[in-house]
């Protein structure tokens, strides 16, 4: 999968004429590459759901509905894993070209990965036992129990992965995009620093506090640093 992420991402970048087809391309490679990973995705869940909940899905009279809501919201995670990486690519490889400039200057991308959180939330919570994460969470933040090892606990919820995956991912993308923006404003290299956010979250965006310093301009969100907007 990666090796064809790659090789898309290289014609991307042979040449300016090319990059809508091979962007194009990309997104559509993603999306397959998503549905496969979905079959895996599907069988792994079904392996980990908790006992509880399967127990259920065997002596409940509506196993069809629950068997279509965990294959639903297996399909969303697999599309929310795979379909915001050609957007990362576009402000990581072309950060300055029209394309990505068009395609990311645009709030839409997103709104739409928003949307899909939100759904995967609302399917979640709407499956048969959907809701019992909800008394595992408070236990998160019960300072005298052990927090960790509630969110351990509730890891073991497919659907709550879900969730919690997409949000992630979604969060990383806005502030990749932010950090993409301000380099744009300011004329700082951020390609390092987005990468780093696709990979691992907030160092991203530590790595471009840093490079602020380093090319001797302001830190972002400063009022010097939007002092000429």
């Amino acid at each position: 999968f990666f090796q064809r992420t790659l090789a898309c991402a290289q014609i991307t970048m042979a040449g300016r004429r090319q990059s809508l087809p091979a962007w194009l391309a990309l997104i559509v490679l993603l999306v397959s590459q998503a549905e496969a990973f979905n079959a895996h995705a599907s069988l792994s869940m079904k392996r980990q759901l908790p006992s509880k909940l399967r127990q259920l899905a065997v002596t409940s009279n509506r196993p069809g509905q629950i068997k279509a809501v965990m294959g639903d919201v297996s399909t969303a995670f697999s599309l929310a894993t795979f379909l915001p990486q050609p957007f990362f690519l576009s402000i990581i490889l072309a950060p300055r070209a029209e394309i990505t400039k068009k395609i990311m200057g645009n709030v839409w991308p997103l709104l739409f990965f928003s949307l899909l959180h939100l759904w995967i939330v609302v399917n979640s919570a709407a499956a048969p036992g959907g809701l019992e994460p909800i008394a595992e969470f408070a236990k998160v933040f019960d300072p005298a129990g052990d927090p960790q090892g509630a969110m351990v606990g509730m890891m073991t919820n497919p659907n709550f992965v879900s969730e919690e995956w997409s949000h992630v991912l979604v969060w990383d993308l806005f502030v990749g995009r932010y950090i993409w923006l301000d380099g744009l404003r300011r004329d700082i290299p951020t390609s390092h620093s987005v990468l780093l956010t696709n990979l691992i979250g907030p160092p991203g965006f530590l790595l471009h506090c840093a490079t602020c310093l380093c090319v001797r301009k302001p830190l972002p969100l400063t009022e010097e640093s939007t002092a000429r907007e």
